[in-house]
């Protein structure tokens, strides 16, 4: 499971613990997807100013005929016809919603396993929203030896962000086939040395 879908998991759960109600917001024709990311943020600004305690998760789901389609999970129940106008004047078409619990939330999760579409690039798949503490990706340890051996790598060599992703994941890869080979504990190097205690030569050459 990606870390991206335990974060929305465990919001979902949080969330829950008020009542959940799920709404889907739909189109008649497919736009641009740019275009309906514009007319989303300006329904949730109406929804919000209607509802200053509204607090919930969003969910983009592109539909292979229908275009973008977003899911909202919400604590509390509003007005379905107040909120069909607020839809409508921003733009938006047909509104379905329904009573959940927390396993009918975290349902939503599916979308976010899917391969990322390319007009998707730099979005957010899913995101929280009011004031509320949803659970971020960031804040997700997801335990594997390759994950234990990055984070040893990254403390080594201070990485930050994504420059060089591509040669970190090599080093990682590396790394992780090389602490198989010598017995090596999971994110150390030789005789249990973290690898900035190691020189280059100890990690990185094999021997013959």
């Amino acid at each position: 499971m990606r870390k991206s879908q335990t974060a929305f998991q465990f919001s979902a759960e949080r969330l829950a613990e008020h009542g959940l109600y799920m709404w889907t917001f739909t189109f008649s024709d497919v736009l641009e997807i740019k275009e309906t990311r514009k007319l989303w943020n300006h329904l949730l600004t109406l929804l919000k100013r209607e509802w200053p305690d509204l607090c919930g998760l969003r969910v983009f789901e592109l539909h292979e005929t229908h275009g973008l389609h977003v899911h909202l999970v919400t604590n509390r129940y509003i007005r379905v016809e107040l909120a069909r106008k607020l839809a409508k004047k921003a733009g938006w078409g047909r509104i379905h919603v329904m009573r959940i619990n927390a396993e009918g939330a975290k349902y939503l999760a599916k979308y976010l396993s899917k391969e990322r579409e390319t007009c998707f690039k730099r979005w957010r798949l899913w995101a929280g929203f009011g004031k509320w503490d949803w659970s971020r990706v960031k804040d997700i340890d997801l335990e594997s030896p390759k994950g234990t051996i990055w984070k040893a790598c990254a403390k080594t060599y201070q990485w930050q962000g994504n420059r060089g992703f591509r040669d970190k994941r090599a080093l990682v890869d590396f790394l992780y086939h090389r602490t198989i080979e010598e017995g090596w504990q999971l994110g150390l190097g030789p005789n249990g040395r973290e690898y900035h205690q190691c020189r280059p030569s100890e990690l990185l050459d094999r021997k013959r």
